[in-house]
């Protein structure tokens, strides 16, 4: 199998070390934009950014040009920001090879159409023979480097390569749920990060941990209104790693979102501790995520949540 990964930052990376070690016998290439990233990978194997002291294996081909390869291309891995999502494939798709599977990480939604991911591929991808799927972890990506135990969601649209893929991904560390609700993964992915800035801006209040649990049991409903808007299945379910588990993992572990709250909590003005992130290379979620959300009910008279952490951040 060959398999390219397009942007190598701190998942992309990650996501290339794991597959290595799971596959070593595969032909391994990716591309990356960024100067840095790249000289530091050529010089040293390490990312100059994150994880210091891991290495790439020596045959995990750096490109600095993948067009040629694209025809052979069996797995696309898509660890790019999803407003750069669109123009990547549009100056990809003619050369695909029929039947490559994309294999995306973002969790985002889209701030300019305001649709998920995989209505974004869909579009794109029309009248091309192609299998997309979706990993949606449990996690954060120095604890795939540092393998330790973790789970994700696996969604895929051809349902005969499901176990192909899933064994491609899975180890002793790593464990995948094959799920059957595309929307409803990305929904939560995207969805628990604005659930984490509830609990973090309730405890920078002061507020004991059964009010800030109240509070959650509110939000619920508003979201399970807005999967619906969405077209998701209102009906939580709490047994995929995208939505309980990874509520833990965001509002608890060493996170961006989590990071970015503290600047705020620190009397940062967003601007500023956008930059900051900005600054480190680093990218928060939940920001650009309240704003598409907000977009698609700010004009029903409900959700007030939403429209109250959207006048906080905006």
């Amino acid at each position: 199998m060959k398999i390219l990964t397009l942007w190598l930052w701190a998942f992309g990376f990650a996501m290339n070390k794991l597959l290595w070690e799971n596959s070593p016998n595969h032909s391994f290439y990716a591309f990356e934009l960024n100067k840095e990233i790249v000289d530091s990978i050529q010089n040293t194997r390490e990312h100059p950014y994150f994880f210091a002291g891991y290495k790439l294996p020596e045959n995990i081909n750096l490109v600095k040009n993948y067009d040629d390869l694209l025809s052979e291309i069996d797995l696309i891995i898509i660890a790019i920001p999803v407003q750069f999502i669109s123009s990547s494939l549009n100056s990809i798709k003619d050369k695909l090879k029929p039947g490559v599977t994309i294999l995306n990480l973002a969790k985002w939604i889209d701030i300019k159409s305001n649709k998920l991911i995989s209505e974004l591929v869909d579009e794109i991808m029309v009248w091309k023979q192609y299998n997309y799927s979706v990993l949606s972890w449990w996690m954060i990506a120095a604890e795939v480097i540092e393998w330790k135990t973790l789970w994700a969601d696996l969604w895929i649209k051809n349902v005969e390569i499901w176990n192909k893929i899933k064994s491609f991904l899975e180890n002793d560390y790593l464990k995948i749920k094959v799920q059957t609700n595309i929307l409803n993964i990305e929904l939560y992915g995207s969805l628990k990060n604005i659930m984490a800035i509830m609990v973090w801006y309730y405890e920078w209040k002061g507020e004991w941990k059964s009010s800030i649990g109240y509070r959650l049991l509110q939000f619920y409903d508003e979201m399970k209104e807005i999967i619906k808007l969405y077209g998701g299945s209102d009906d939580l379910d709490f047994s995929y790693y995208s939505l309980g588990w990874d509520i833990v993992a965001t509002c608890f572990g060493n996170s961006r979102n989590h990071y970015l709250w503290q600047l705020l909590g620190s009397w940062k003005k967003i601007w500023l501790a956008l930059e900051i992130l900005k600054s480190e290379n680093k990218h928060a979620e939940w920001y650009e995520t309240l704003k598409a959300v907000y977009e698609k009910v700010k004009n029903s008279e409900w959700f007030e949540h939403i429209k109250f952490f959207y006048g906080i951040m905006y």
